[in-house]
């Protein structure tokens, strides 16, 4: 072999070895879902339980983006050629307009620390958005961080599907969202979502009914390692009408009002894991039996409320009052921890099994709505 051949290999094996790290940084990673969450799983629900997919991932077709150009012309880019990874360079990228998502897309920077999307000051609307068609799938966010600017009433991500059409297999994966002033992030009629090593915080700024993570109509959640502390006014982490969701090693700190909140028709199989929540003002697990649609009329109708949840390892400390459920059935806590300034758990006609836990306030069983103490509003 001539000196001019062995240069040309030795080339091609630099580039194919390049391609190949630049292909394993863009690539997702999978969750390992803890054995004794499976282990529980499987003794009280045997094979009940139905577990997300994962987005498929385009990873030979790479876009770049430094920091003024276009985001958007890339992902449209990236979805008309059959997928593929949008690169975001480290630096600032401003959003002056909302930027559209669209499937078949890894969005990915270069750390979270490193490449930031930031709300300019003329973007009053929505960072990332999604409406209800087209359909999406096969979604990527990872490594990189969407600031917000507390103006307006904006969301950090926004994705809305419909009955007939959810969207499907969206991942976040290292990210940051902050400072959004309206939901940092919010799902609805959407599946398979998978958020691992995420920190929602410091959004729902514009009033109490925005929050930092709000899940709407969703199936098939994974959260693993998330953040959901200081929401400015809201709550940590809202599930409405969700079902089949795992959360592990997730923390929500410092809540001027509830921190969890679960409620509604469909809502069910909820698996809290080493879930840790503390500091919240009102609730730290506020789980009503709520319709959404009626939701200033009183019920007891267990279709409203979540049913079969299980609380593993949780530990709910220093909050006004831990864990305020109405008609909550066929649950579960078990190995976890309680210790609260006013009650640990409030069940009103629930059916709960407690398993091995410890309760240091203490809990108050309610067999009639009028038992319910008066400083914890029913329609919170």
């Amino acid at each position: 072999m001539n000196s001019l051949v062995r240069l040309c290999v030795i080339l091609v094996t630099i580039i194919v070895t390049s391609l190949s790290h630049a292909q394993s940084a863009f690539k997702l990673k999978k969750v390992t879902v803890e054995t004794e969450v499976k282990t529980i799983m499987s003794e009280k629900w045997q094979d009940n339980f139905k577990h997300v997919e994962y987005p498929k991932q385009w990873l030979n077709n790479v876009i770049t983006v430094n920091p003024g150009e276009s985001l958007q012309a890339a992902i449209d880019q990236a979805n008309a050629e059959g997928g593929g990874v949008v690169f975001l360079k480290k630096g600032i990228h401003l959003l002056h307009k909302t930027i559209t998502l669209k499937g078949l897309v890894t969005l990915v920077g270069e750390g979270r620390d490193v490449t930031i999307i930031q709300q300019a000051p003329d973007l009053k609307e929505t960072g990332f958005n999604i409406e209800a068609q087209p359909q999406v799938t096969d979604l990527v966010i990872k490594d990189l961080t969407l600031k917000g600017n507390r103006q307006g009433k904006a969301n950090g991500i926004l994705i809305r599907g419909r009955n007939e059409s959810r969207h499907t297999r969206v991942m976040l994966q290292n990210i940051n969202v902050t400072d959004w002033s309206a939901q940092g992030v919010h799902m609805k009629r959407t599946n398979n979502i998978i958020m691992d090593n995420c920190n929602f915080q410091y959004n729902g700024s514009a009033g109490g009914l925005y929050h930092n993570v709000y899940f709407l109509y969703n199936k098939y959640i994974l959260q693993s390692d998330c953040d959901m502390s200081y929401p400015v006014l809201g709550k940590g982490n809202k599930y409405t009408s969700c079902e089949f969701v795992l959360a592990q090693r997730c923390t929500i700190k410092d809540c001027l009002g509830n921190g969890i909140q679960a409620d509604h028709e469909e809502a069910g199989y909820i698996f809290l894991h080493k879930y840790n929540i503390s500091g919240c003002g009102r609730v730290a697990m506020w789980f009503p039996c709520e319709n959404y649609y009626d939701k200033f009329h009183y019920t007891e109708n267990s279709k409203y409320a979540p049913q079969k949840v299980i609380l593993n390892r949780c530990e709910v400390v220093n909050n006004t009052w831990g864990a305020m459920w109405r008609s909550v059935k066929d649950s579960y806590v078990i190995n976890s921890t309680f210790n609260n300034k006013n009650i640990d758990m409030g069940l009103l006609k629930c059916d709960v099994k407690m398993e091995n836990s410890t309760f240091k306030k203490g809990n108050e069983i309610y067999t009639d709505v009028k038992e319910w103490p008066k400083d914890v509003r029913i329609l919170w």
